[in-house]
């Protein structure tokens, strides 16, 4: 790494869709946009936790190893004593049960996560007979030391001496995050913001409400004295700014209550109701049949699996998945609080999925960037050697 190479703030303004740029919507965004490269950004098939191990490492799903934040795996849950629960599923009312569940995931799950050396664990809204064959499937965060199954771009810098922040407005909050622009050590080479008040808008709101639309307005905002910080702090920095993903209107939603009081639940088969997604365990053709007729959407193949890098050499993340069409969204399912407005994770060549790349001016990238394209961007400009990728 060149001593002379400036410092680089990258920052993921999460779910701001490709065709969000206007003066109206994101004045500041939209006036970097004009002086710089702009394209659109490729998500791949899946959520924003496995989009930002993509992000970090430049690698796919199946060669990172990562692609829910829960996975299959009975013979290490650390749920098991939540088995006892198990006849809270018939409560007759779903908004109760999850309501349990978030309240044990704030109290009770904590002390369970630090006793098994979890930095996270939550039950997030899975059925509590199905806890104990899931478990959280990393045990530290993203950015730690090695938690992917490659390097990450944290890796890396750490290795070659060089100083890094990440910061996550999420985590941190905004005065947080701008406390933490302020305080930045003199020597830092890499600043890794994530904003992420868009996505969480257009779950909650939609994409067509008031709400929505300031929160974009804010974001832009915050984005504006994120740099602005930034500069303050280190002098002048290179600037990448993207998103992960963009984001579609939820027009039906589908539930699947036969999956969930289904006998054969978890002991002789297995399901995972995500927003977009049902995976199965272990299915016959009965499952089969019932999943298909509940929404709209396709089994992937195994071909598109290998061609969606998600072909993975495990049982971790399912048998099968069943990839519901863009508009249809399943509620209840096993994240969401409440019912989803707008939503991601759909076919990655769905126009509305794509996200936005804001690079250097002199950079050309063409009309769309994939995720595994910003690593090496980051590795670019921060003049660090870039390993080669075999693909998998």
């Amino acid at each position: 790494m060149s001593s002379l190479q400036r410092p680089l703030l990258c920052v993921l303004v999460d779910a701001f869709r490709h065709d969000y740029l206007d003066e109206a919507r994101a004045p500041y965004l939209t006036e970097l946009a004009r002086e710089r490269n702009v394209a659109r950004v490729r998500p791949i098939l899946g959520y924003s936790d496995a989009i930002r191990a993509t992000i970090f490492t430049g690698r796919y799903p199946d060669e990172h190893g990562y692609w829910m934040e829960y996975c299959y795996r009975p013979e290490a849950s650390p749920f098991r004593s939540f088995a006892r629960l198990a006849p809270l599923d018939r409560l007759p009312s779903d908004f109760v049960r999850r309501g349990l569940e978030f309240t044990l995931s704030h109290t009770v799950v904590p002390r369970l996560a630090r006793r098994r050396g979890y930095a996270h664990l939550s039950l997030r809204h899975l059925p509590f007979r199905g806890l104990p064959v899931f478990d959280w499937t990393l045990k530290a965060p993203m950015t730690a030391p090695g938690a992917l199954g490659v390097p990450t771009i944290f890796d890396e810098l750490t290795a070659a001496g060089a100083g890094w922040t990440y910061l996550d407005s999420a985590r941190d909050g905004r005065r947080g995050l701008l406390r933490g622009l302020d305080e930045l050590s003199l020597d830092t080479r890499l600043v890794f913001a994530y904003l992420h008040h868009i996505d969480l808008a257009s779950h909650i709101v939609g994409l067509e409400s008031g709400l929505f639309s300031r929160a974009v307005r804010r974001t832009d905002a915050l984005l504006r004295e994120v740099v602005s910080r930034t500069r303050a702090r280190l002098g002048d920095v290179e600037l990448l700014v993207f998103s992960d993903h963009g984001m579609s209107k939820v027009e039906q939603t589908v539930a699947y209550p036969t999956l969930w009081r289904h006998p054969g639940f978890p002991t002789r088969f297995v399901f995972a109701l995500d927003a977009t997604m049902v995976r199965l365990w272990d299915a016959d053709d009965e499952l089969r049949e019932l999943v298909r007729s509940g929404a709209p959407g396709r089994f992937l193949s195994r071909d598109e699996l290998c061609g969606l890098h998600l072909d993975f050499r495990s049982r971790l993340y399912g048998d099968e998945v069943y990839l519901l069409e863009p508009g249809t969204a399943i509620f209840p399912n096993f994240h969401s609080l409440l019912k989803p407005k707008a939503m991601h994770a759909y076919d990655p060549d769905d126009r509305d999925q794509h996200g936005i790349y804001v690079g250097p001016p002199e950079e050309e990238t063409g009309e769309v960037v994939e995720l595994v394209d910003i690593a090496p961007a980051i590795r670019r400009l921060l003049g660090t050697d870039a390993p080669a990728r075999v693909p998998a």
